[in-house]
């Protein structure tokens, strides 16, 4: 059975089964038993969830970014089809946008419970399924959100510490925030497992220790890939003005050659290709891009030039027309009708 997709707000939003699998079970252990309630159940973790991205997603945007959201089995994820970087302050603010929206939601709901119904209706009694389904949407808003802001990565509250320590430009903030990760993950998983019985955290805190020792390990083989990409980027423009594409084709095999991480090997992957525009060869170039590593793309900028330059424009324009279509970026669709008049 497929996953479930939609759009709301000019967002893709893709919900794989299993969340709301897990969401159903989480009613269950939640005590719900019957099927209505752990279908409602389900939904207040399905909209919470939402919320939650969106508030990721929204602050993203704002800052220029194209947000997409999955929903999966472990929670949800935000991502960005335009890859763009915004540094450490605005990373923080998205961060912690998150849960500051499921926090603002288990206040109002905290409000309408205590003084808005009361006013409203003094009299009136809720059943106690009703009761206790309110609390629920009070306790994944609020609690989730709160646990959500631990300094753990992945967690929200690890990616806005690993962003402020970034600016603080000490060390590197992504090895230092994964250190942090693992004794808090060991002590939150000791609290909730042995001092409140919990099963869930517990596990998913043990997990991200296992993520942070191996995220620890990937990023220094990065440190190390970062070297050489920073000083292909610093030779790149002089070798675009002179036109000289044999330093890229050498210095992009080297890089490749060298590389430890497919970061690095995607990167090099572009400049041979742009190198062998650069020397007349663009269906070389072409092929080139064809052997980017699993999982990574070309920059838009440079597949749309090697494209051209293999005379394949019409695959150069719809390339720019997805583009354009899935960020909504004015200056892409600027650039989208630019073509289309050329051809």
């Amino acid at each position: 059975m497929p996953d479930l997709s939609f759009t709301i707000f000019r967002i893709r939003v893709r919900v794989q089964l299993w969340f709301l699998a897990l969401a159903a079970l989480l009613g269950t252990t939640a005590g719900f038993r019957d099927p209505a309630s752990v279908f409602v159940f389900a939904g207040i973790v399905f909209v919470s969830v939402l919320a939650h991205e969106l508030g990721h997603a929204f602050t993203g945007r704002a800052f220029g970014l194209a947000p997409a959201i999955t929903l999966h089995g472990m929670g949800g994820l935000t991502t960005w089809t335009n890859g763009r970087n915004v540094g450490p302050f605005r990373s923080l603010l998205i961060s912690l946008a998150g849960p500051a929206v499921g926090l603002v939601l288990g206040v109002a709901l905290i409000a309408v419970g205590s003084f808005v119904v009361p006013a409203i209706a003094p009299d009136y009694h809720a059943p106690d399924l009703a009761i206790r389904l309110f609390d629920s949407a009070i306790a994944v808003n609020l609690i989730w959100s709160i646990f959500n802001l631990a300094p753990v990565m992945p967690l929200d509250g690890g990616n806005a510490f690993r962003s402020f320590w970034a600016l603080t430009k000490i060390g590197d903030a992504e090895i230092v925030a994964r250190v942090v990760s693992i004794p808090i993950a060991a002590a939150i998983a000791l609290w909730l497992g042995v001092g409140l019985h919990q099963m869930f955290a517990p596990i998913l805190m043990l997990l991200y220790i296992g993520q942070n020792v191996s995220g620890i390990r990937v990023r220094r083989l990065v440190r190390g890939d970062e070297v050489i990409q920073r000083k292909i980027l610093e030779q790149y423009p002089t070798w675009l003005q002179n036109h000289d594409g044999a330093s890229m084709i050498r210095e992009g095999t080297h890089a490749r050659a060298a590389a430890k991480t497919p970061h690095l090997v995607a990167y090099a992957t572009e400049v041979v290709a742009m190198g062998q525009c650069l020397e007349g060869d663009a269906r070389s170039g072409l092929a080139t891009l064809s052997a980017m590593p699993r999982g990574f793309a070309p920059s838009l900028d440079v597949a749309l030039h090697v494209l051209d330059a293999a005379g394949e424009h019409a695959a150069a324009l719809e390339l720019l027309r997805r583009a354009a279509e899935a960020s909504g970026d004015p200056e892409l669709k600027r650039r989208l009708e630019e073509a289309r008049a050329r051809m």
